[in-house]
């Protein structure tokens, strides 16, 4: 330290024109020191995260895949036909196939098995109930598999391959939910709500892509503005048993 920075009388004007930078250097210093500390303090409050929940979305996310659908139909040794609830398990199957725009179906029967012979012979009535289902007769492939020689009750097997939505990883309960400090989603959390949506969505690439739109109703559209222009209300007529839809609803 110098000592003339602690005198009290007048200093030269030489002397003061040298100080002078000296000052300015010394107040940048410091407002560069404080900076420097306000980007410490910034970057250690992003740090504080952990009460941020996660996304379960992104955490159990929904597939888009091709995957094989079967179904399998147990036969008996003494089965002869197919009952009314397997005929309507057929059914809802061949329903599901031609909505998927899946190009073939397999029918597979098996061989070795001590019911072969009659499995062979219903291969051939699941055939005649796909086809009255609406399957393409031409889209449908028998095979075969071989089965063991104690399997008296070997199924036969539809199959067809087409794009599904699944999740994976659900059940899975790697953490104890009273012993966690992060404030966190637990690993299962959402995946049963992912799951449901993948099954009932009807095509699972209305996830990734929007529909086009369908054509509108021109004769309802000309109607509604031939009321408009004329005054009218243009609103359907509705009436209940009761009573009358309440003045302004569908307006």
């Amino acid at each position: 330290m110098e000592c003339h920075a602690m005198t009290t009388g007048p200093e030269p004007a030489a002397r003061r024109g040298r100080s002078a930078p000296r000052l300015d250097f010394r107040f940048v210093a410091a407002a560069a020191v404080l900076v420097a500390l306000a980007g410490c303090s910034t970057s250690k409050q992003q740090d504080i995260t952990a009460s941020i929940p996660d996304d379960y979305r992104v955490q159990h996310p929904i597939t888009i895949d091709e995957q094989l659908a079967t179904m399998d139909i147990p036969v008996g040794l003494d089965t002869g036909r197919l009952n009314s609830g397997t005929k309507g398990n057929i059914v809802g199957f061949a329903q599901r196939f031609n909505s998927s725009g899946s190009a073939l179906m397999a029918i597979v029967a098996p061989v070795g098995s001590p019911n072969e012979v009659v499995a062979a012979s219903m291969s051939h009535q699941v055939y005649d109930v796909l086809v009255a289902s609406g399957v393409r007769p031409g889209a449908l492939d028998f095979r075969t598999y071989r089965a063991g020689a104690k399997e008296s009750t070997a199924p036969i097997r539809l199959a067809y391959s087409g794009i599904a939505a699944t999740v994976a990883d659900c059940g899975e309960w790697p953490d104890y939910l009273n012993n966690d400090s992060h404030n966190r989603n637990f690993k299962n959390f959402g995946c049963a709500t992912q799951a449901n949506l993948a099954a009932m969505v009807d095509n699972p690439l209305d996830l990734l892509y929007p529909r086009g739109s369908t054509p509108p109703d021109a004769a309802r559209r000309a109607k509604v503005l031939q009321n408009y222009e004329n005054g009218e209300v243009y609103s359907a007529k509705q009436k209940l048993e009761g009573g009358q839809v309440a003045v302004g609803v569908g307006n």
